[in-house]
């Protein structure tokens, strides 16, 4: 292992942000702000305890340009953008369709299980210049032919035509698994920062003189007949394409027929949606197998390869504007429900991959 490598893991290994507790408030303080499409940095949104952690972390968070995104900037600032880190800052949500009967329709992929799933639910609102909490109540998705019949059902406080609902649950830590609504993508908003930390701290050799973006992204969530990513296609709009290519950060579905599940480690993947996403050249495939191999030896079952399915996401667009570089992030069981569980020593293990891949790849 090369000596910088290793050096940089046991600084990461000796960082009190990579514990478990202060990863699981941080991980807390993410779920608890309102995530709602296309509105994330916005006042009262959750772009205000990114701005908040990374200021804590001793890193400018700023928006990029007017495109609703955030980011933070490593390295000179005078140079040509080298590489691209990207992870969204929305998660589900729902709009109404009809107020008399507070129906609504989806803002994202339906993931819910059994024909009759019951959840608790936040209806926002921007007042008084901010997103706010206008009521609460309880998402409910019924099975109606080939989708859901999805209310908003005793909400307390009024609900009104044009606002955003969202799945809400406080979240927990048990047994080493962390449970809520909304870990897709709160952790990799997290590892990004975590990882903007490392590098700004323990890796001044590999990004002297280069200029890195971490852009937290807004509009991801997607119905399946839709456009995933439209924040990031915003995003590509606002930056020059970088010189090397991006990496994608977000949570990848459990797969138990393949052995991917919470507990083995961060997850690395090259093939987004079966092939319906994004490709990684076979280059940054290999340096990855060899990287992984590595950094396994200094923290064993630090990273698994991934080869199975990985859900789409800001890849699919940013990859018709540059290269896709890696896929990565955490295993995320039961995504898009209340009841979504990572292991919190995999967002440790992945603090680790994340902050090495991009050093090995400048």
């Amino acid at each position: 292992m090369k000596p910088q490598l290793e050096d940089l893991l046991a600084h990461i290994s000796a960082d009190p942000n990579c514990a478990t507790d202060p990863v699981f408030k941080r991980i807390a303080r993410l779920l608890d702000a309102p995530a709602p499409a296309n509105s994330c940095a916005l006042p009262g949104a959750v772009g205000d305890v990114i701005r908040a952690i990374a200021a804590e972390l001793n890193l400018p968070c700023a928006p990029i340009g007017s495109s609703g995104n955030l980011g933070i900037t490593l390295g000179y600032p005078a140079a040509p953008l080298d590489l691209l880190i990207t992870a969204h800052m929305d998660r589900p949500c729902f709009r109404v369709r009809s107020l008399p009967d507070a129906t609504l329709y989806p803002l994202c992929a339906i993931r819910v299980p059994g024909d009759d799933y019951r959840c608790d639910g936040v209806a926002l609102r921007y007042i008084d210049a901010r997103v706010a909490i206008a009521a609460k109540g309880q998402l409910r998705f019924r099975a109606a032919g080939t989708g859901y019949r999805i209310t908003f059902d005793n909400p307390s406080g009024a609900l009104q035509s044009g606002d955003t609902i969202m799945m809400q649950k406080p979240p927990s830590l048990r047994d080493g698994m962390i449970s809520g609504a909304g870990l897709d993508n709160a952790i990799g908003v997290l590892l990004s920062l975590l990882a903007a930390h490392a590098l700004s701290r323990y890796a001044a050799q590999a990004i002297s003189g280069k200029r890195i973006v971490f852009a937290f992204t807004d509009q991801e969530e997607g119905p399946p007949t839709g456009l995933f990513g439209q924040g990031a296609a915003r995003l590509a709009h606002a930056l020059p394409p970088p010189r090397l290519g991006f990496i994608n950060v977000d949570g990848h579905n459990s797969d138990h027929a393949t052995a991917h599940f919470p507990g083995v480690g961060a997850s690395h993947a090259f093939v987004s949606g079966d092939g319906r996403g994004s490709v990684v050249p076979m280059n940054f495939q290999a340096r990855a197998q060899s990287l992984a191999a590595n950094v396994n030896q200094f923290r064993p079952g630090a990273v698994r390869l991934n080869h199975s399915y990985v859900s789409r996401s800001d890849d699919m667009l940013l990859a018709n504007w540059s290269r896709p570089l890696a896929l990565t992030g955490v295993i995320v069981a039961n995504a898009h429900t209340t009841e979504e569980s990572a292991a919190i020593s995999d967002i440790i293990s992945a603090a680790h991959w994340l902050p090495a891949f991009i050093a090995a790849t400048l």
